[in-house]
């Protein structure tokens, strides 16, 4: 696939430096209504060049319609779009320098393999026989250069991805954007895509714009990952800042394997804060930034699941009685499902190599370091309270 590999910043020997790249996409305070429903609330993002950006939350949450502004399928009410600096709110999507890449691969059923992927050259009319060449190396680089007179009817599911995203990337665009582009294959088959497309966008330095509401996708594919709730942006930021320290409560609930908890201050500690909800008082570390709350303020925090543990609980100051009510296993991961007294739930994982030492109806007591809880901030629809 190194025949696709480009520098939108190189120059030819001999001409003028240019000035330093700009970001590859910028997104100023956009907003979409349709009617009285608002889509996207406000929404500002920094794409920096070659970033791998996974939009990531539930149905309805405004992701799509977000990839559809940046598309030129959707004009915002209000706000800016840049692309490598330049402004294209207002322009239509062929002057943009994106691809766009749909679940539904949306291939021409009249049309060859070979056919499809050259489609973009020809309508920007390059000459033949570029086209031909740029085909042949394309359809080689993406390994199905042996399906160039096949139709798509007579694809496999990841024949047809692959086509598709061999046509959106030959046109070299700055911007590849991807509206759950495999949603449609199987597990197994989007384990091995996920590792090709990870691959492909590091070689060619294209940024890649991912819609999804898979946690898995989001979190293994993406550099920077933007969680949505209610058209807005609750949170953003490397994988791993979102799985370790959720910002806002909405954040901790959807990210698998947080536990999350609502209280209030009753206690304020020289790194730390006593904090009284319906199941018990616990130890939580201080904000690391922002003021610390005042005493009696509405806080919530959330502890991994696999912080918890049933070991060495004397030796914890956070501690926890509750009756185990499933076991499930996640791959090599055995989760433990607990009912507590204010009717959530507490999760518990534990790896599946080691001995089973909890079983449904089982009351243990649990614990946790006084260093495992995250305290929140609020998030856009007054969940948690701001910090």
């Amino acid at each position: 696939m190194d025949t696709l590999a480009y520098d939108p910043d190189a120059r030819e020997p001999g001409a003028p430096a240019r000035a330093k790249s700009q970001l590859d996409l910028e997104l100023r305070s956009i907003r979409k209504c349709y009617g009285s429903f608002t889509a996207v609330d406000g929404v500002s993002l920094q794409v920096e060049k070659g970033q791998f950006v996974c939009l990531l939350g539930p149905s309805g949450c405004g992701k799509t319609t977000t990839l559809r502004c940046v598309a030129g399928l959707e004009e915002p009410d209000d706000g800016g779009i840049l692309i490598g600096g330049k402004e294209v709110t207002r322009d239509p999507p062929w002057q943009r320098d994106i691809a766009m890449m749909f679940q539904d691969f949306a291939l021409f059923p009249h049309m060859t393999v070979a056919r499809q992927v050259g489609f973009g050259l020809e309508m920007l009319k390059k000459p033949r026989a570029e086209i031909v060449q740029r085909v042949n190396q394309v359809l080689t680089s993406f390994e199905i250069a042996s399906l160039a007179d096949r139709k798509p009817a007579s694809l496999s599911g990841g024949q047809r991805q692959r086509v598709a995203l061999a046509r959106a990337m030959i046109t070299e665009p700055r911007i590849l954007l991807l509206d759950e582009p495999i949603g449609a294959l199987d597990y197994s088959l989007r384990e091995t895509v996920m590792l090709e497309l990870k691959l492909l966008q590091q070689r060619t330095g294209i940024s890649f714009i991912w819609v999804t509401h898979d946690q898995n996708e989001a979190f293994s594919l993406g550099d920077l990952v933007v969680v949505m709730n209610h058209a807005r942006i609750e949170q953003q930021g490397p994988p791993e800042e979102i799985l370790q320290r959720p910002a806002t409560a909405f954040v901790a609930s959807f990210v698998q394997g947080n536990n999350v908890f609502h209280g209030k201050v009753t206690e304020i500690l020289a790194g730390a804060l006593w904090v009284e909800t319906p199941v018990g008082a616990f130890v939580v570390p201080r904000p690391m930034t922002g003021p610390t709350p005042a005493l009696g303020t509405a806080v919530s925090f959330s502890v991994r699941a696999e912080l918890i543990s049933d070991l060495g609980v004397e030796r914890q100051v956070n501690r926890l009685s509750v009756r185990c009510t499933a076991v499930e296993y996640f791959g090599s991961v055995r989760r433990h499902v607990f009912a507590r007294a204010d009717g959530e739930v507490l999760k518990v994982d534990q790896f599946g190599a080691q001995a089973a030492r909890i079983v449904p109806g089982q009351t243990v007591q649990l614990g946790w370091a006084a260093d495992a809880g995250v305290l929140h901030a609020v998030s856009p629809d007054g969940q948690g309270t701001r910090l």
